[in-house]
């Protein structure tokens, strides 16, 4: 499964790629707010419920109605740019090498507990393994590396379409 470092610059081109440019605090702040919001699933560590209903598509459309109150009236693509961060950590993760079992994520809860993770495994797994510093330090690393190599360009390109529509408006 992918770091916070992956999980943040998926959000990041979110945010760039959804929220509409302007010159409003709120809409500046969106990708920012998208990068945090991107990692905000694994808060579900804390629980002892990793992997179960906030790597979900339920978790997706309550962030979606909790941001479309929160945000109030006009804010519809911010809204949808806040529930689309949510769900590119379910994508990353669904894309990622899990080690321990139950293998994957619960990513169609509530219509299913059954735990679904992609043969491609394209991310490796973060260890969190703090008494192996060896491990801990340098697999997460190379691990966080490949992240920036894979995701960053995505980030990259969505942050000048940003930049051109800004320019355009």
């Amino acid at each position: 499964m992918p770091s916070p470092i992956g999980h943040a610059l998926a959000g990041l081109a979110v945010g760039w790629a959804v929220a509409a440019p302007g010159a409003s605090p709120r809409r500046a702040a969106a990708p920012m707010l998208c990068a945090a919001i991107a990692a905000a699933p694994d808060l579900d560590l804390l629980l002892g419920i990793h992997r179960m209903y906030f790597h979900s598509l339920g978790a997706v459309f309550v962030v979606l109605l909790v941001a479309r109150v929160a945000l109030g009236p006009g804010q519809w693509r911010l809204s949808v740019a806040i529930a689309a961060a949510w769900g590119s950590h379910l994508f990353l993760d669904w894309l990622g090498n899990d080690t321990s079992a139950p293998y994957g994520l619960m990513a169609l809860w509530p219509f299913s507990d059954a735990y679904y993770q992609s043969s491609l495994k394209i991310f490796d797994a973060v260890s969190r393994r703090y008494w192996l510093p060896q491990e801990f330090v340098w697999h997460n690393v190379a691990a966080a590396a490949k992240e920036i190599v894979i995701v960053g360009p995505f980030a990259l390109a969505a942050f000048a379409l940003a930049r051109w529509r800004q320019s355009r408006a």
